[in-house]
């Protein structure tokens, strides 16, 4: 998943920003899932592309009308489909953000949130129309993916299509005080292990002093061994194991990570695992050493596919 976020797209993409995705394009879908189990995943990668195509004022958005980039996106596609697999799996390619953007002033990083945005909500409301069929869903993203399905939540979504909602798995993302204010009812966090139709967001790191800018002002993270805001200390047995690609079996297995945990301004603290886990140091000013953004997607992943199982049980209820 590292190597998928550091590669680098080998063509400069367009200029144009005015025309929209045609999602009933394939081209446009990494995956498309089939029908035959009782609930799907809409799912939205994270950042996978941290070379700039801004060079003399061009482009701060991947152009995903060119091969090239879209295969930025596989790995981590292909990845979260296999650790998925007990539901029908969505998966849309959209103009995301390239990695410098973040970097930018509140005008362009305003013009391609949009972008990229109106891409997921486009996409999302072409899976309702034509491959939902009434089930219930999860909304799963990691990074960059998890803050565009905030958008989507906050204005993408009609009440009846919120209603098939079971939750928001919106991962290594963050939403505001002033946020949550102005839209209390569309970002309405779970407070448990078994509400439905809430949004949860976790963000972990090894210390307190390695919680960076992705979720620094969160004001509704929670703890994925319990699922609640609690701040109590949690023991290493309520860590169900992180995901791990096994490539001699071309599989995804959930192994052992075992780590006690706690609650730190939203953010859960791991103190039993090594800092230097997923540390990149060309980017330490936005994750410091002990910041486990990077793993987020997967480090929790057995906590995740058990409480979804949970979540999904009681609202079928």
């Amino acid at each position: 998943m590292l190597s998928a976020f550091l590669s680098a797209c080998a063509e400069k993409p367009s200029t144009e920003t005015a025309t929209s995705i045609n999602y009933a394009d394939t081209t446009y879908w990494y995956a498309f899932g089939e029908s035959d189990k009782a609930a799907d995943v809409f799912y939205v990668y994270p950042t996978v592309s941290t070379i700039s195509y801004a060079d003399n004022g061009s482009s701060w958005f991947a152009d995903i009308t060119l091969r090239e980039v879209r295969e930025e996106a596989n790995g981590n596609q292909r990845f979260n489909k296999i650790l998925y697999d007990d539901y029908n799996f969505y998966a849309p390619y959209y103009r995301q953000m390239i990695f410098e953007s973040y970097s930018q002033n509140d005008s362009i990083l305003r013009e391609n949130t949009a972008i990229a945005a109106n891409d997921v909500k486009a996409a999302f409301q072409y899976y309702m129309a034509h491959g939902n069929g009434g089930r219930p869903f999860f909304l799963v993203g990691h990074s960059q993916g998890s803050q565009m399905l905030i958008e989507l939540l906050k204005s993408g979504m009609t009440e009846e299509q919120r209603k098939l909602m079971v939750a928001a798995y919106c991962i290594g993302y963050h939403v505001s005080a002033d946020e949550l204010a102005q839209y209390s009812e569309q970002l309405c966090p779970a407070q448990d292990s078994i509400e439905t139709g809430k949004l949860l967001i976790f963000n972990s790191v090894t210390d307190t002093t390695a919680i960076g800018m992705v979720s620094r002002g969160d004001v509704v993270g929670v703890n994925p061994t319990t699922w609640t805001m609690a701040m109590d200390t949690v023991p290493a047995e309520y860590q169900l194991g992180m995901a791990k690609y096994n490539e001699a079996r071309d599989c995804v297995l959930i192994v052992p990570c075992p780590t006690k945990t706690y609650l730190y301004k939203h953010n859960t603290i791991c103190p039993d695992l090594d800092p230097e886990m997923v540390f990149i140091s060309a980017y330490q000013d936005m994750f410091p050493k002990g910041n486990l953004h990077f793993a987020d997607s997967w480090l929790f992943a057995g906590n995740v596919k058990q409480n979804m199982a949970c979540r999904l049980r009681h609202f079928k209820k």
